[in-house]
């Protein structure tokens, strides 16, 4: 681990607690037009952009998902309780930051969701300026599982892909930072862990406050 030179973090379930936020929401906007998205089927929607997620629930339950008017359901339920109660950050981001900054290792956020949402939420935490790049979900033709993303971030880095440490909670996000030839830190938030998945993992953690503490072992 000592010739990692940047570090790539996903945002969602990661830097930010959104997922109970996002589940909430669909899962209430579902429940209105007729349908159950059930725990077992949000699984699925984990770590995709949005686009790609309303395409697996109409495979899920069929052509007569009337998308266009959960979308809009949904994304105003999630902008209520974002409005009404924020988005927390995940334990121990700032101070993984810090450590970063110390270190003089480069950051960059690599996430499904579109940039400029994605600046707008970092900033209300007042850590956009950590991230020294960003790439969104709109920003690459092929989302995650696909390596497309991280090896975007990397480039805005200006570091060889290899020697960026990838901080990932979903198994999509596994795996795209391992077809990017990236490791990867694995820390699980809503979608558990699988032996498969902790295999293709370089480290697994059960939060970013015990990242650090490895990491910096790992640099000492």
């Amino acid at each position: 681990m000592k010739d990692i030179q940047a570090f790539i973090f996903d945002m969602d379930g990661l830097l930010l607690d959104t997922e109970g936020v996002y589940k909430r929401s669909w899962t209430e906007a579902a429940r209105l037009l007729g349908f159950d998205l059930s725990d077992e089927i949000y699984l699925l929607l984990i770590g995709i952009t949005v686009a790609d997620a309303e395409i697996r629930l109409v495979e899920v339950f069929g052509s007569q998902f009337p998308i266009d008017e959960f979308r809009k359901d949904a994304k105003s339920r999630y902008e209520a309780i974002v409005e009404t109660e924020g988005i927390p950050l995940k334990p121990g981001v700032r101070e993984m930051l810090e450590w970063a900054r110390q270190q003089n290792i480069p950051c960059a956020v690599a996430t499904s969701t579109v940039s400029g949402e994605a600046r707008d939420r970092l900033a209300k935490h007042d850590i956009l300026k950590e991230f020294r790049g960003l790439v969104g979900g709109e920003m690459v033709s092929k989302g995650k599982p696909n390596p497309d993303i991280f090896l975007s971030a990397a480039r805005l880095l200006g570091i060889d892909p290899t020697l960026c440490l990838v901080f990932e909670d979903a198994h999509s996000g596994v795996r795209a930072a391992r077809a990017a030839n990236m490791p990867v830190l694995l820390i699980p938030d809503m979608l558990p862990s699988t032996p498969e998945i902790e295999q293709l993992a370089t480290h697994v953690s059960k939060s970013l406050v015990d990242a650090r503490i490895w990491l910096a072992e790992k640099y000492l």
